[in-house]
């Protein structure tokens, strides 16, 4: 048993503290950073949300699940359950912040008139594409699970092949597999979708 697992075993048997969350902070800081950086890297450049912010807010919302979950007498079981849930946390803060992108460009509720030049700076393809995506996700985790876990662990957490086999406990080739089914899932929905539109 690592001590990340060892750690997450003591916050459903006690109350959770702050000395058990700095201990965790401590082994898990360095890679959240490493994920968060890596995901930001894919961001459109100029982006305003820095890899500490995203750790900072990931961290925030871990903190509170885990202070529910040790009100519960439960807790996240190892690594790959802490990683999921940080990946899922990632994957919320930045829809969030494209929908909230996306609610400026169309006036917002304190719209202010922008002129042409800064307005085009707020939102661009990507962000929708991101929402896009999140939608088609939340429709294809209700079909396989395990598979948009994949998805929501390369693209919004942004581990490599390896460290998603690490951390699901499923082969470097199951991986690779399942991916290539989730991206046609995903890209065939999100196609479907841009023709309604």
């Amino acid at each position: 048993m690592d001590n990340l697992t060892s750690i997450l075993g003591e916050i459903g048997k006690s109350p959770f503290s702050a000395e058990v969350s700095n201990r965790l902070l401590g082994l898990v800081y360095d890679e959240l950073r490493r994920m968060a950086a890596k995901k930001l890297r894919s961001e459109v450049p100029g982006q305003t949300l820095q890899a500490t912010a995203l750790v900072h807010e990931v961290w925030l919302r871990l903190l509170d699940s885990l202070s529910d979950q040790a009100k519960a007498g439960e807790s996240w079981e190892n690594r790959r359950h802490f990683f999921g849930a940080a990946a899922e946390a990632m994957r919320r803060i930045l829809i969030e912040k494209a929908r909230f992108k996306k609610r400026l460009k169309r006036g917002g509720p304190n719209a202010k008139r922008w002129e042409l030049n800064e307005a085009s700076q707020l939102t661009n393809p990507i962000e929708d594409d991101v929402l896009d995506l999140h939608s088609a996700l939340d429709e294809f985790e209700k079909v396989d699970s395990v598979k948009a876990q994949i998805v929501k662990l390369k693209f919004f957490a942004g581990l490599t092949t390896n460290e998603i086999a690490e951390t699901t406990q499923l082969s470097v080739a199951t991986v690779e597999r399942y991916w290539v089914y989730a991206r046609a899932w995903l890209h065939q929905k999100m196609a479907e979708k841009g023709s309604h539109d």
